[in-house]
C-alpha cells in the first residue's frame, strides 16, 4: 500500500475562481468527473435572475433536509434580489442568508482548491454568475455508527462510551467532559489526495506551547497522499518511526482517558475516520495505566497496578529465564523444580519455545480472521492441538505449553495492545540471545532492551521517565501507587510548561 506524494492533480491550488460561471463549471466538471462519477451531483439554478450551479456529494446529506434548504435558499435569494435592484456584493448576500436561512452555516469560499475540497467533504458549494468566490452552505451529515463500548480498555464500573469513526462526534465526547474555555481544537487537513480532517486538541494554559507547536508543524508537514490507513500511518510519519517496536504515542477509544491526558498536559490528535485518538507524548509507564485502576478504591487500584507491572516483566523475561534455568538444572533449588523441563524431545528447548510462540500467534491471527460463526470451531481445534497432540508427538513439552500460555496471558494483561506487541518482540530478542550465549546472552539481551528504552524519546520526552532520569516525587511514586483522588498532583513534572529562555 504505497501512498507517496506526487501523483495528486496539479494546478488546483493555483486555479482561481472566475467571475464567469461557465468557466468555473467547465473546470470543476472536468476535475471531479461530473458525468462519470454518479455520486457527485451538479444542479443549475436561477433564483431571482441570479444564475448559479450547486455541487454536493450524494450520501453526505438527508434528502428532505436538502429540499427544505433549497426552498428556503430560493425564497431568500428572491427576496434579497428584490431589495437590491442595483448591484450588490457577495458579502452582502452571505450576511443576508446567514440571518434568514434556518439552522445552517453560510460562508464565502475564495479559493478553488478549498471549493473542491468542500465539495468532496459534504457541504453544498454554489458558484454564482458575476462573483469570483463560491458560496458554502453546510448541509453535511456524515454516515456514522452509534456510540458503542470500546473494544479494549474495558472497565467494570465507569463510563462505557467509546469513540466512533466521526471526528465531530469524538471531539464532542471530549468537550462534554472538559467544558473549559481554554480547551483548543485546531482543525487542519492532511493527505494530498484524501484531505483527511485532523483536530489538534490541547489545554492552552496546561500544555507546553513549544511541544504543541512542534506537533502542529509535524502535522502540517505531512507529505503523504492519504491517511487511509488511519492513526498508525499518521504516527509513523509525525513520530519518524523506524524499527523501534515501542509505541511513542498512546491510542485510546475512551473519551475519559483522552480528557485526563489533556488535563496532564498531553496533546490529543483526533483523526477523522478512525475510532481511536492519539495521545502524545507518552512514557513507557503511562502505557501501563489501566482505566480500571481509577474506577476502584486506591488500595485495589494499587494492587492492580502492581499486577500489571509484574505481568509486563513476566511477558518479557520468563521464556529467557526458563531457558537459562534449564541450562543449569543442577543449580535449581528443589522448591523451584517446576522450572525444569524434560529433555527427551527431538527439538532443543529454545526451538520449542520459539515454535510455541509462533503457533500462538498463528492461533491469534486465525481467531481474528475467522468469521464469527466459525470461531468456536477454530478454538476447539486449537485446544485439541495444544492440549494433547503437541505433547503426544513430542513436538512441545507440557512445561513449554504451560509457561508460554502464562506468558501470553501476561502480555495481554496490559490495556495497551501496542506495548504488549513490543514486549513480545523484546521477549523473542532476549530468548534468541540466551539460546546462543547462555547467561551472557541473557545479560546482553536484557541490557540492550534496557538501553533501547533509555534512549527512546517521545516528542522529546524521555521514554523511561521517571525511572531514568529518576524522579520520585510527582514521578515514580505515582507509578507504583494509585493515590487517592484528592492527593493527585495534577501535571507530571516532565510534561509541565517550559519557561521561555
Amino acid at each position: 500500500m504505497h501512498q507517496r506524494a506526487g501523483s495528486a492533480p496539479t494546478g488546483v491550488a493555483e486555479h482561481a475562481i472566475s467571475a464567469h460561471l461557465q468557466d468555473n463549471v467547465d473546470y470543476v466538471n472536468d476535475l471531479i468527473g461530473i458525468g462519470t462519477s454518479w455520486d457527485i451531483l451538479a444542479k443549475p439554478f436561477e433564483f431571482g435572475d441570479i444564475k448559479m450551479v450547486s455541487y454536493v456529494t450524494n450520501g453526505f446529506f438527508l434528502t428532505m433536509n436538502m429540499v427544505l434548504i433549497l426552498e428556503n435558499l430560493q425564497a431568500n435569494v428572491v427576496t434579497f434580489k428584490q431589495q437590491h435592484q442595483e448591484s450588490f456584493t457577495l458579502d452582502e448576500l452571505i450576511d443576508y442568508l446567514n440571518k434568514h436561512i434556518a439552522f445552517v452555516q453560510v460562508q464565502p469560499v475564495p479559493k478553488m482548491a478549498d471549493a473542491i475540497r468542500f465539495i468532496l467533504s459534504g457541504p453544498l458549494i454554489t458558484f454564482l454568475e458575476g462573483f469570483d468566490q463560491a458560496l458554502l452552505i453546510d448541509t453535511r451529515i456524515y454516515p456514522m455508527r452509534s456510540i458503542t463500548l470500546p473494544t479494549t480498555e474495558h472497565v467494570v464500573r465507569g463510563p462505557h462510551d467509546g469513540f466512533t469513526e466521526t471526528m465531530l462526534m469524538n471531539t464532542a465526547l471530549i468537550r462534554r467532559r472538559l467544558r473549559d474555555p481554554r480547551l483548543r481544537v485546531e482543525l487542519m487537513q492532511i493527505g494530498k489526495r484524501s484531505q483527511t480532517d485532523v483536530s489538534l486538541m490541547y489545554l492552552k494554559d496546561v500544555a507546553d506551547p513549544q511541544r504543541v507547536n512542534e506537533i502542529r508543524q509535524r502535522l502540517k508537514s505531512v507529505q503523504s497522499d492519504s491517511m487511509t490507513m488511519g492513526e498508525q500511518q499518521l504516527t509513523d510519519i509525525i513520530g519518524h518511526v523506524k524499527w523501534n517496536p515501542y509505541p511513542i504515542v498512546r491510542y485510546t477509544e475512551r473519551p475519559d482517558i483522552a480528557s485526563a491526558a489533556l488535563l496532564e498536559g498531553q496533546i490529543v490528535i483526533v483523526l477523522d475516520t478512525t475510532a481511536e485518538v492519539i495521545i502524545a507524548p507518552v512514557t513507557f509507564f503511562q502505557h501501563l495505566q489501566n482505566p480500571q485502576e481509577y474506577h476502584s478504591y486506591p488500595l485495589v487500584g494499587t494492587y492492580l497496578r502492581w499486577v500489571i507491572l509484574v505481568s509486563v516483566l513476566v511477558s518479557i523475561f520468563l521464556p529467557g529465564l526458563f531457558l537459562l534455568v534449564n541450562d543449569y538444572p543442577q543449580s535449581v533449588p528443589k522448591a523451584l523444580s517446576f522450572f525444569i523441563a524434560q529433555h527427551g524431545d527431538p527439538l532443543p528447548l529454545w526451538a520449542e519455545l520459539l515454535v510455541a510462540e509462533i503457533a500462538l500467534d498463528m492461533l491469534r491471527l486465525a481467531i481474528l480472521n475467522t468469521p464469527s460463526i466459525l470461531g468456536s470451531s477454530v478454538s476447539i481445534v486449537a485446544a485439541l492441538l495444544f492440549s494433547q497432540f503437541a505433547s503426544k508427538i513430542q513436538l512441545l513439552q507440557p512445561e513449554v505449553l504451560v509457561y508460554m500460555g502464562f506468558v501470553v496471558i501476561s502480555q495481554y494483561a496490559t490495556s495497551s495492545f501496542e506495548l504488549g506487541s513490543a514486549n513480545q518482540i523484546s521477549r523473542m530478542w532476549i530468548l534468541g540471545w540466551t539460546a546462543v550465549l547462555g547467561t551472557l546472552g541473557f545479560v546482553i539481551g536484557a541490557g540492550s532492551w534496557l538501553l533501547l528504552l533509555i534512549f527512546t524519546r517521545s516528542f522529546g520526552v524521555p521514554y523511561f521517565w521517571p525511572l531514568l532520569p529518576f524522579r520520585w516525587r510527582d514521578g515514580l511514586d505515582d507509578i507504583v501507587m494509585r493515590r487517592p483522588s484528592e492527593d493527585l498532583h495534577g501535571i507530571p513534572d516532565i510534561l509541565r510548561r517550559r519557561s521561555k529562555a
